[in-house]
């Protein structure tokens, strides 16, 4: 991961860049996301797509089973996109509904989608197929790792 340079919020769609000064790497996507997500102050347990992606099975986000050569250091004032209810509360029944209520998916702008079928290419559970001339994501397979609106080159894919 080119790290050197890194982009806050929203990524592409707000281009807030900051010095990081890092070039990481990792053969475990899994790992260098949980590491990445301690580095801007997060645990990686309370990420929704990352605790997803290890009940089917593409890897572990603890910590204290990732082999980290280097010091570990958190980004002071890294500042987040938006997360939904899943970063409010520990509470199991308000994050359900908190969840339910305040859960980003992505959807597709018809008008600047171009079908290219770059989102499904890219997306790691295979949760966007081509409904005629757009791309449909289907909201169960989703694990909110949101690659498909930050891989867009049209940026048709919004979070809603």
């Amino acid at each position: 991961v080119d790290a050197v340079v890194g982009m806050e919020g929203n990524g592409p769609a707000s281009p807030d860049l900051l010095d990081i000064g890092l070039i990481m790497a990792s053969d475990d996507a899994m790992a260098m996301d949980a590491v990445m997500a301690k580095m801007m102050g997060l645990e990686p347990g309370r990420l929704r797509f990352l605790r997803k992606a290890q009940e089917i099975g593409l890897g572990d986000y603890d910590l204290d089973k990732i082999e980290i050569i280097g010091e570990l250091k958190t980004l002071p004032h890294f500042k987040l996109p938006s997360l939904g209810g899943e970063a409010v509360s520990e509470n199991k029944a308000i994050q359900e509904i908190l969840h339910s209520r305040t859960l980003l998916v992505p959807e597709v702008d018809p008008e600047l989608c171009t079908a290219c079928g770059t989102c499904v290419d890219q997306c790691p559970v295979s949760a966007l197929s081509m409904n005629g001339d757009t791309p449909l994501v289907d909201a169960d397979t989703c694990i909110t790792c949101f690659c498909c609106q930050e891989i867009c080159p049209e940026r048709a894919i919004t979070l809603k």
